[in-house]
Order: structure tokens, then sequence, then C-alpha cells
């Protein structure tokens, strides 16, 4: 029987100064991103904001200026904190394991679904919340309508029943890609496509550039903010020789 370590997390809700604190900074950042597209109206340039702001001056109709800004802040999380973890995860794993970064190198066709096995085994966002339109039994357990949820994406990617040694990280595993790392269904991440590209792209350039790449200390310890969806280092320190292997 396998057994696993489990880890117990005390839930609280925020104190009155850590809720005051959160409402600054991201206030403060939709500032920024409203302000920021204010002065891309009138220097419109080749990005995709810009993009948006030409579809609204088609016809306003098509998006509201607040629809533009919402869309910006959603991104800029989704689309930049997300992709950065995913690949400071895919880093730590090849990095840690003595041989792998080389075998990455000498064989770059490894890559694609070493980036699988990073969103599967190591992937950036642990758990996100749902909620039940219907009543549903899971694994014999009846869960009500309207019932709130924290699915733990985590967990489902080391199921037992679809993955072989799911606690292994395997770059060779073939059926890494079933991974629910950007959840399923309608629900389904709109931008996979594009962070398993910049996955592959930043390996196969670091492979490539840097073939000695290395952990510099080769003992750090790796810290991780207490978020309860996304995951990934604070920082990676690495070294390589200028120049060689």
């Amino acid at each position: 029987m396998r057994t696993r370590n489990r880890l117990k997390i005390t839930w609280r809700r925020p104190l009155p100064e850590e809720q005051l604190e959160t409402v600054e900074k991201m206030t403060s950042f939709f500032d920024y991103i409203e302000n920021f597209i204010h002065e891309r109206a009138q220097d419109l340039r080749d990005d995709y904001t810009s993009d948006l702001l030409k579809i609204r001056a088609e016809d306003e109709s098509n998006l509201s200026l607040n629809e533009v800004v919402s869309i910006d802040y959603s991104l800029s999380f989704a689309g930049h904190e997300t992709a950065a973890n995913l690949i400071l995860n895919g880093l730590r794993q090849f990095l840690t394991r003595p041989g792998l970064w080389e075998e990455l190198r000498e064989d770059p066709s490894l890559i694609p679904n070493a980036v699988e096995e990073t969103l599967r085994r190591d992937t950036s966002v642990v758990a996100w919340r749902r909620s039940t339109t219907r009543p549903v039994e899971i694994a014999g357990v009846e869960v009500p309508k309207d019932a709130r949820l924290m699915l733990l994406l985590a967990s489902a990617n080391r199921d037992e029943s679809v993955f072989e040694d799911p606690d292994e990280f395997d770059v060779r595993r073939e059926n890494a890609g079933k991974h629910l790392a950007f959840s399923h269904g309608i629900h389904f991440c709109l931008g996979a496509p594009l962070a398993r590209l910049e996955a592959r792209v930043a390996f196969e350039l670091l492979t490539q550039r840097l073939p000695d790449l290395r952990l510099s200390p080769p003992d750090q310890t790796f810290e991780f903010d207490p978020n309860m969806s996304f995951r990934g280092p604070k920082e990676l320190w690495a070294g390589w020789t200028p120049g060689g292997g």
C-alpha cells in the first residue's frame, strides 16, 4: 500500500491589516493597468492591447474600455506568473537530477514531453476554485448543487490510476500529457498553446546556449510563497561557464 506524507494546513481569514495591504496593492496595480491602456489608446502599437483597442475603435459595442482593462489585468497574472513558474519549476526539476540537463541538451526531442511532465509533476497552478451547477457524485461522495469546491489539480496529476509511479519525474513518460494543469472542458486554459511554446523555446535555447547550466550553489534551498493556487520558487540561482560546457 502506498503512503503519502500529509501536510497540515491551517486556514484563517486574513487579519484586517493584511486585507488592507492586499487591497492597496491590487488597487495600485489596477490603476497602473488602467493608465497604461489610456496611454496606449493615444499611441497604438503592434501589441495585444493595441489590437483590443482597434477592435473597440471599429465598434464600441464590441468591447467596452472597462473590458479591455479587465482583459489586460487578468492576463497580466494568467499569462505571466504561471508561465514564469512553469519555466522555473522545469529548471528546478532538470537541474536537481544528475545527468538530466545533459540528456535534454543531447536530445532536444525530449524537451516537449519534458514540458508536459513538468506541467504534470510540478504544475504552476496546484488548485483552483469551482462551483457545482447540479448535484453530482464524485468517488462515492454526494456533492450538492452550488457547492463551492477547491479542486486539487496537483493531486489529480498524480492519480495512481492514470500515471504509473506518479511521484517520479520522467521526461519519457508516455502519457505525461494527460495532466489537468490547464483544467478541462469549457474551462480549458486559453493560453495553453502559448505556455507550452514559451517553455519549450526557453528550454531549447538554454540547453543550446548554456550547455553546462547548473545550480549555484548546488545545495540551495527553494522557498515558495504561501499561495493556495500558484506555485513556483521565489528564486533559483544558477551558474555556467562563459563560452563553453
